[in-house]
């Protein structure tokens, strides 16, 4: 027996749904290899279609005051229609005897690729059908509700909804195909142009009523990230607190997971989040950061950091294996006193560093290398890649020559699961980007590689650095210098004094 859902489906096939609106792409059967554009909204969509599950999708609608009067809700690119169809359920819910004109006018959705946008009225369509409308009411309703245009160069720059809800895309703007790109360059502030899914912020938040609320699905990096701090201020000059954030289960959150292997779950950490305008009891978006396990967490209120009290350095990229870093056989033809005995994380054996294996060519700016090291770079250098090679060819892509290594320090992995550190013994170079300390004025080694196991110093990695797969963290110089030290380290040092002497400048955020 035919039910009256998969009747509309069938019918809906070969439906090209509501006429498109000036400025508008048609719905179907686009040539992507005639038409550059669509070609670019293929593109774009392969890159960044993640869908949102429906318990994730009402539990952030749940969180939000809709359907409530006349207050208008946008999803301002919608996929294949999740987000509006679970709203569309809590609308018909509220109002039994809806008619279409109001439904238009309390929801609508944008989504720029074709197809998407296609699957999105479908499903809407099926929505309405399953609450007793006939398929030409449902199927013109569903048509009208979908825009199929890009919201960031044809929506609206200013307030006219009073809530957003949906999953916008997350990508790297370099990433952004060309062709968009620079039509989202013309659009899109500089502060909103580090990612895809800033652009989407920045021009949601231009598009809020006063009290409005903004409920998303987003990636978690900009809550905290550096480059995020511009965007994060904008928002805030607008008014906009942070009424929720969670984070999510990659795993779990998603039914779509763009065009990974199935079973495998999108490279991103997600959570959702609430923003509110104009709600002066929310802490105000700023440059701060936000971290989603546990956003009340203030790094700006931490005191003094470890920059404060050790020389945090990173140390060098040297290029591919076999070039400036070479094995012991190698070593053996070159001068002895042009190599140092260098290491990275392969050295590190259960938390214990183990005696060197490789060396690194020591050159000096300026003056020519021995022959028999000139010979093998001339061989070797065909390796390098383009962002490795310097002039003279000589020069490694980051010279070591002026780094004091008569200390012994510390090496901290820069992806890593824990903040435990390793000692490396003087006259020894870590080397590959890895972070390096070295004791200060303040506190000796031993006391920073206490600090560094203290249960402290593991709550704020907890907090504060961005996830990677697999259980790893990223670590990068400017974040390790923030961690924060406990007051027990520093009794009988005076900040205000001695370190005002020492010309250092307490960094005050993660």
């Amino acid at each position: 027996m035919v039910t009256a859902r998969q009747n509309f489906r069938s019918k809906e096939q070969s439906y090209s749904g509501a006429q498109p609106a000036p400025g508008e792409a048609p719905d179907m059967m686009i040539d992507l290899f005639a038409d550059p554009r669509a070609t670019a909204i293929d593109e774009l969509h392969a890159a960044t279609a993640i869908y949102t599950c429906s318990d994730i999708v009402d539990d952030l609608l749940g969180r939000l005051l809709w359907p409530f009067g006349d207050r208008v809700l946008v999803d301002p690119s919608c996929g294949d229609g999740m987000f509006l169809c679970r709203a569309l359920v809590r609308l018909l819910e509220a109002e039994p005897e809806i008619c279409s004109g109001r439904i238009l006018a309390l929801m609508t959705g944008w989504e720029v690729h074709p197809h998407a946008s296609h699957s999105a009225r479908v499903r809407i369509g099926e929505v309405l059908v399953d609450y007793g409308w006939n398929m030409e009411d449902a199927r013109d309703c569903a048509g009208q509700m979908i825009r199929n245009a890009d919201f960031l160069t044809a929506g609206p720059d200013m307030p006219i909804y009073d809530v957003i809800a949906g999953n916008p895309p997350y990508l790297i703007w370099s990433r952004v195909p060309a062709l968009l790109r620079e039509e989202y360059s013309a659009v899109v502030p500089r502060h909103a142009q580090a990612d895809l899914l800033h652009s989407f912020l920045d021009r949601c938040s231009c598009c809020l009523n006063v009290g409005g609320e903004i409920a998303l699905v987003t990636s978690d990096r900009w809550l905290f990230n550096l480059n995020s701090q511009k965007l994060r201020e904008a928002l805030g000059q607008r008014d906009f607190g942070l009424a929720h954030v969670e984070r999510l289960d990659p795993r779990t959150a998603f039914y779509r997971p763009k065009n990974r292997k199935a079973g495998q779950p999108p490279r991103i950490h997600p959570v959702s989040v609430v923003l509110r305008k104009s709600d002066a009891d929310l802490r105000r978006l700023s440059v701060s950061a936000i971290y989603p396990d546990a956003p009340d967490f203030d790094a700006s209120k931490s005191g003094p950091t470890l920059e404060a009290v050790a020389d945090v350095q990173l140390a060098p990229w040297l290029g591919g294996k076999g070039i400036f870093v070479v094995d012991k056989i190698v070593a053996d033809a070159l001068p002895g006193d042009r190599l140092v005995p260098a290491i990275d994380t392969s050295d590190v054996v259960d938390g214990i560093l183990q005696s060197p294996t490789r060396y690194a060519i020591l050159t000096y700016p300026g003056e020519e290398p021995p022959e028999a090291i000139r010979r093998h770079l001339e061989l070797t250098m065909v390796r390098m890649s383009n962002r490795g090679l310097q002039a003279p060819k000589w020069q490694p892509p980051e010279s070591f020559h002026a780094l004091d290594l008569s200390q012994p320090r510390l090496m901290v992995p820069r992806i890593t699961r824990s903040l435990r550190p390793i000692r490396v013994p003087a006259g020894v170079l870590p080397y590959d980007h890895n972070l390096t300390i070295v004791q200060g004025k303040a506190l000796d080694l031993d006391q920073i590689e206490d600090l560094l196991l203290s249960p402290e110093a593991a709550e704020w990695f907890e907090i504060c650095t961005p996830r990677l797969e697999n259980g790893f963290r990223s670590l990068t110089t400017t974040l390790l210098k923030s961690l924060p030290v406990p007051e027990r380290y520093l009794s009988g040092f005076s900040f205000n004094t001695e370190l005002a002497d020492m010309g250092v400048m307490i960094r005050t955020h993660c």
